[in-house]
């Protein structure tokens, strides 16, 4: 018997868990580190005194809440994948690198400070070890925005070499990789402004973005469509599946719902679907307002009992309404011989619907439903979700967020299969390593 523990732990540390599935709520892309992009921005990833927290609020535009309390033993998010990124406008491919590279080092740096309770999963082994052989929080690197980072096969190795799992190649601006979705807002607009003057048909995917999607392919690297325009997320939909891509897409939209460059058409999701890739939302219901909403689903939000715009509603009804779009279109995605109720478990990881909270400083996130800041008010003696009364004033609120819906009847199985689809699906993009031509 005293040799039975050596041999346990040798088992533990030397032979993989790849069989293992993981079952874990992951946030497919926050942003801690926008304090080294955008000085003004208070330091992300630091500790406050418990016994002097700060105030809460869903309100947090230009307020960087993404500490490191929050992140510690968080069963409502225990993967998260960061996002390092550039300014919109970086001209120097090496002042971008330098400035991804900081962002990369701080989350390492402060790994190595907080060991017992946070680790970096540079590979989908790691992943999955450390999912399965410890209770810590897990990181993820990744980078949102690809403008002058990958300008060669050496380039998306070299991020490949730092445990960099995906690339949202287009983010805010048209680049040289096609065309960047613009939604609604002066800002947006501002921002993107020349493509204001340019037709959509002429905003598609470029040359170089066709390359730097098979660079990051044959480097181990996932491509994430998010933010890219109508007519380029259309291109590289049939770029990446004459290839054999699969692509993902970490938080757009349903143009059912939100009707703007930002909402993925039904067939768009379905062709992600079909190129074995997922879809996620965003997990704040003030991005997943309705917007022009098409009739049929501007009837379905008049015809329910309670709706409050902007709150946890926004995403329930987002969520739900995407859920059943999938399921209900499975023999359109794997031929008219599979049918919903036949699919394994294992099958049904390929239906899986992340999520993603852009915690960054820029946003802010779903409103209370009850309080002065809601749309009904608090009831005396009525025990209420945080979620509900505070909105989601922080990453730490997404255990509540995720338990108010499962009390409400929402299965949430697709949510938490999104972290088993992304592990295989970076085991793929690593086993096909230099395949693609």
């Amino acid at each position: 018997m005293r040799f039975l523990l050596p041999i346990l732990l040798f088992s533990i540390l030397h032979f993989p868990s790849t069989a293992q599935p993981i079952d874990e709520y992951i946030d497919l892309q926050l942003h801690p580190c926008m304090h080294l992009t955008y000085k003004f921005f208070e330091p992300g990833l630091t500790f406050f005194d418990e016994a002097n927290p700060p105030k809460l609020s869903h309100k947090h535009l230009l307020d960087n809440i993404c500490y490191a309390n929050y992140f510690k033993g968080n069963k409502g998010s225990r993967i998260l994948c960061v996002g390092a990124l550039t300014k919109e406008l970086i001209g120097s491919p090496k002042r971008a690198r330098r400035i991804i590279l900081s962002q990369i080092d701080h989350v390492n740096n402060f790994v190595a400070e907080n060991p017992d309770d946070f680790a970096v999963a540079r590979s989908p082994q790691e992943l999955r070890d450390l999912v399965h052989y410890t209770k810590k929080t897990i990181f993820v690197h990744c980078i949102e925005g690809g403008r002058n980072l990958v300008n060669s096969q050496e380039d998306a190795q070299f991020w490949a070499d730092r445990g960099v799992a995906f690339i949202t190649l287009i983010h805010l601006v048209d680049w040289k990789y096609g065309g960047s979705g613009i939604r609604p807002g002066f800002a947006t607009h501002l921002l993107n402004f020349g493509a204001l003057f340019r037709r959509e048909e002429k905003r598609g995917l470029k040359d170089k973005g066709r390359q730097a999607i098979i660079w990051l392919a044959n480097a181990g690297v996932m491509t994430d469509i998010t933010h890219m325009s109508d007519q380029t997320r259309k291109d590289v939909l049939a770029f990446m599946e004459e290839k054999g891509i699969p692509p993902i897409s970490t938080h757009d939209f349903f143009k059912p719902i939100h009707n703007n460059p930002r909402g993925m058409e039904e067939e768009d999701i379905l062709n992600v679907y079909r190129n074995n890739g997922f879809i996620s939302l965003a997990a704040s219901g003030v991005a997943t307002k309705a917007y022009r909403p098409r009739a049929d689903y501007k009837a379905k939000i008049e015809a329910l009992d309670s709706y409050c715009n902007g709150s946890i509603d926004s995403y329930k009804f987002t969520y739900l309404s995407v859920k059943d779009f999938i399921e209900s279109n499975v023999s359109a995605i794997y031929g008219d011989s599979v049918k919903l109720e036949n699919m394994t478990e294992a099958q049904k990881v390929n239906l899986c619907i992340g999520f993603e909270t852009d915690f960054n400083g820029w946003l802010d996130h779903h409103i209370p439903r009850y309080g002065p800041e809601g749309c009904y008010p608090i009831v005396s003696g009525v025990a209420y979700e945080a979620v509900d009364t505070l909105g989601l004033a922080h990453p730490g609120l997404m255990e509540s967020h995720w338990r108010l819906l499962e009390n409400e009847g929402v299965d949430l199985a697709p949510v938490r299969r999104s972290s088993e689809k992304f592990a295989q699906l970076w085991e793929q993009f690593i086993a096909n390593k230099g395949k693609i031509n």
